[in-house]
């Protein structure tokens, strides 16, 4: 069987825009118990998102955020679909929250058109014990009636000391999931936080 060595495939998309925001996550601990609430929040002080390739901050009023939460067990590995916690959405979104894919929930809600500046709070209610991952992303979509919007990539930090990368080393080799590097340089970045529930 013979292959065309890629060029079947579409021209990789470079971004235009690579939009890096900081999230605020309360309280800050290593290890939380069952029924724990961890508060993730981001706000922006109007319609804009920081640009890394400019430096500046630019305007996004004819857009909304498609955001999402991945909060992954990484230890120890159960591939059943089963929520790991329960959410409060404290600014009225319309979220959807549930098992993704194994070991896998996601937390995805929309920002609205009209909302200025961008906002949201979210609680995640553990119910699992275990180690887990938390990885926020988002996603820039134009309104409707709107012009498509350039190509973007979007990434969010915890505005913390740190994410806990001691917490994610010792079960590290256990966890199994053909992630481990990733996890580590996204802990490093302060883009992935790790936390035990027991």
């Amino acid at each position: 069987m013979g292959l065309q060595c890629r060029k079947e495939y579409p021209p990789e998309i470079i971004p235009v825009y690579q939009y890096a925001e900081k999230l605020t996550l309360s309280p800050f601990k290593k290890v939380y118990a069952i029924d724990d609430t961890i508060w993730v929040q981001f706000q922006t002080p109007d319609k804009t998102l920081y640009d890394k390739l400019s430096g500046r901050r630019l305007s996004t009023d004819t857009t909304f955020l498609n955001f999402f939460f991945d909060l992954t067990r990484q230890y120890p590995l159960e591939f059943n679909l089963e929520n790991y916690a329960e959410v409060i959405v404290q600014n009225g979104l319309n979220v959807r929250f549930g098992p993704m894919v194994a070991p896998m929930d996601q937390l995805t809600f929309n920002t609205g058109c009209n909302d200025d500046p961008y906002f949201f709070k979210a609680g995640i209610v553990l119910k699992k014990t275990g180690v887990f991952t938390l990885l926020p992303g988002a996603v820039v979509n134009p309104c409707p009636g709107k012009k498509s919007v350039l190509p973007s990539s979007f990434i969010f930090t915890f505005d913390l000391a740190d994410c806990n990368k001691d917490v994610w080393l010792p079960i590290a080799s256990q966890s199994n999931n053909g992630l481990n590097s990733y996890i580590d340089v996204g802990i490093d970045r302060k883009e992935v936080f790790a936390f035990k529930v027991e």
